[in-house]
């Protein structure tokens, strides 16, 4: 009987060593840094997906991707891992970051658009702060913001900001402001041209995202 078990127990093991590696060989995250997810947030790692939309390129109207179905699913070169509504997200992010040891990858919180099931913590292969939005096609259309455009906005605002990546997703990102403006007021000001809907269905005016942003010391653009 006791054999019976330990086989068991060693046939389960081979077989999820075998997923983590096919997991690894389809999205280019390495073995150990899926480990590494699927401990911190104790759940299966799957593969990073979203819905392809051809809504993104303004700049691009002939691109090979707006020729693509609306609802197409794509398959990202990246990892995912769903968490609890009730999770901490900047500690397990901060956690992850930690254990990575590695520049060459961006650990960031998504939703996927329902897509990726719930909520969750996403890991992508990137030596920068800004690869992961063109991954999730974030963007601001509807403020006639494709994702390139905004990623340049974003760059633009790192330069005086290091800014560095907490969340991703098809209408929102977030970002850690590592280095503080001279003026928060001036930088609400500035946010508030960029992403209207931060303040008009967010904190309301404009003095109090210049409050938030300076006691949180995040930058959180959502498009409705």
């Amino acid at each position: 009987m006791l054999v019976f078990v330990l086989q068991s127990c060693g046939g389960k093991q081979e077989k999820k060593s075998r997923a983590l590696e096919i997991l690894s060989k389809q999205t280019g995250i390495p073995v150990s840094i899926i480990k590494i997810l699927e401990s911190e947030t104790g759940a299966k790692a799957v593969h990073l997906k979203r819905h392809q939309s051809i809504t993104v390129y303004l700049t691009k109207p002939n691109a090979t991707d707006q020729q693509t179905a609306e609802e197409a699913l794509l398959l990202l070169p990246g990892v995912f891992a769903g968490v609890k509504s009730t999770t901490d997200y900047y500690d397990l992010l901060k956690r992850i970051q930690t254990k990575l040891k590695s520049s060459g990858y961006r650990v960031f919180f998504c939703n996927g658009r329902e897509i990726n099931d719930r909520d969750g913590i996403a890991i992508v292969k990137s030596e920068d702060e800004f690869t992961p939005l063109v991954y999730m096609q974030t963007n601001g259309i509807n403020y006639d913001l494709d994702n390139a455009q905004l990623i340049k906005r974003l760059k633009l605002l790192s330069q005086r900001l290091d800014l560095k990546l907490l969340g991703a997703d098809f209408d929102w990102c977030e970002f850690l402001i590592q280095k503080e403006p001279e003026d928060w007021n001036q930088l609400a000001e500035e946010i508030y041209g960029l992403c209207p809907d931060i303040v008009e269905q967010g904190t309301q005016t404009v003095s109090a995202l210049a409050r938030e942003m300076k006691e949180t010391k995040r930058l959180y653009l959502w498009f409705d």
